[in-house]
């Protein structure tokens, strides 16, 4: 075991949480000892992680006065948890993954940086820096990116910005796609709302399918992320449909899901999107449209520039465009060889290697 000490943070969502638990396990498995910090939310999304986890109290400012007022004692107590585990560990460098479950254990990140005893990175998963990034970035010794370009990212950081990709799990090997496809056998569609799960767009896909003609329905083979609480909901209607599907309220093996699939309709987060050029699936995707400072609307244009996905904002999932565009996917096999080709010519990065090669030189 080597003898540096390192942390990273993270919480929330898997969005942030998986990418850290990637990195954390690359890193110990090149023998380094190493902690990850969560807030109670992120802790679902670690059960792959191989070091220590720890769950630090957090809190966002978003509700009324008094969710404001017991948001700033988890805050305080979150402060002390990380003050008592970092002076303990003493970590010579801290990686922080984005969430504002980062933030208290950033801030006394900052304290040990300015004792000499540590130093600072930032990973950024989407293609606009999210505001715990934002705020440490002028205190960060480098800002690693997924996407090339980060539009709100001022430009005095520019000799601390890296582009690295997103950290993947080593253990998963990618092939190519295959375009030998076969015509008129049963389609697999993923419907996928990211790892929280997405109720808008799951009723959106319905709306859609239900336009379809009645022969449509036995050519299709429907994989769906469904939150629990509208499972009974969506079986109904799938089942009064004559549609075969499978329902699962998360997927942990997302990887082989996506190599099975013929395509998705999906949100575009950060991971989705690495998900989707990893495994050169066609997609529809469907950006949260109330995502901080738009940023899914942003990730998913990084696909559809290169034309190597489609677009529908959710506000049109009812309409025809809509209809249209799954339809024309469905029918149209050229144009998915297209997008797989298209998916095909992007270029994946080992973001493991290069944020290592640069943090250890």
């Amino acid at each position: 075991m080597k003898s540096d000490y390192l942390v990273l943070f993270a919480g929330g969502t898997g969005g942030h949480v998986i990418p850290a638990v990637n990195y954390g396990n690359y890193l110990i498995d090149c023998d380094y000892n190493c902690t990850l910090f969560l807030d109670k939310r992120g802790l679902k999304y670690a059960s792959q992680f191989k070091g220590r986890v720890l769950c630090i109290s957090s809190a966002h400012f978003s509700g009324n006065t008094l969710y404001k007022l017991k948001s700033i004692f988890l805050l305080l107590y979150g402060l002390i948890q990380s003050f008592y585990y970092l002076f303990k560990i003493k970590p010579s460098h801290c990686f922080g993954f984005g969430s504002y479950a980062s933030f208290t254990p950033l801030a006394v990140a900052l304290v040990l940086k300015a004792l000499r005893m540590t130093k600072i990175h930032l990973h950024e998963q989407n293609s606009i820096i999210g505001k715990v990034n934002l705020f440490f970035a002028p205190f960060s010794n480098n800002i690693f990116i997924n996407f090339d370009n980060i539009i709100n990212l001022k430009s005095r950081y520019a000799k601390k910005i890296y582009h690295v990709g997103l950290p993947n799990d080593n253990k998963i090997i990618f092939k190519k796609r295959s375009i030998n496809i076969v015509k008129d056998k049963k389609l697999k569609i993923l419907i996928f709302g990211g790892s929280q799960g997405s109720l808008n767009l799951n009723d959106g896909f319905l709306k859609i399918i239900k336009k379809l003609p009645g022969n449509y329905y036995k050519k299709l083979s429907i994989l769906m992320q469904c939150p629990n609480k509208q499972a009974n909901k969506i079986k109904n209607e799938l089942k009064d449909l004559g549609i075969e599907y499978e329902l699962n309220n998360f997927f942990y093996n997302i990887f082989k899901i996506l190599d099975s699939s013929d395509f998705v309709v999906a949100r575009s987060g950060a991971g989705t999107i690495n998900d989707i050029i990893q495994s050169q699936i066609p997609s529809i995707l469907i950006p949260l449209p109330h995502s901080i400072y738009n940023h899914q609307y942003i990730n998913a244009k990084y696909l559809t520039d290169k034309k190597a996905a489609q677009l529908v904002e959710e506000k049109d999932l009812g309409s025809d465009s809509a209809y249209f565009a799954f339809k024309k996917l469905f029918d149209n096999v050229d144009q998915r060889i297209s997008i797989i080709k298209n998916l095909q010519q992007i270029k994946i990065l080992d973001a493991n290697k290069l944020m290592s090669k640069k943090v250890f030189k």
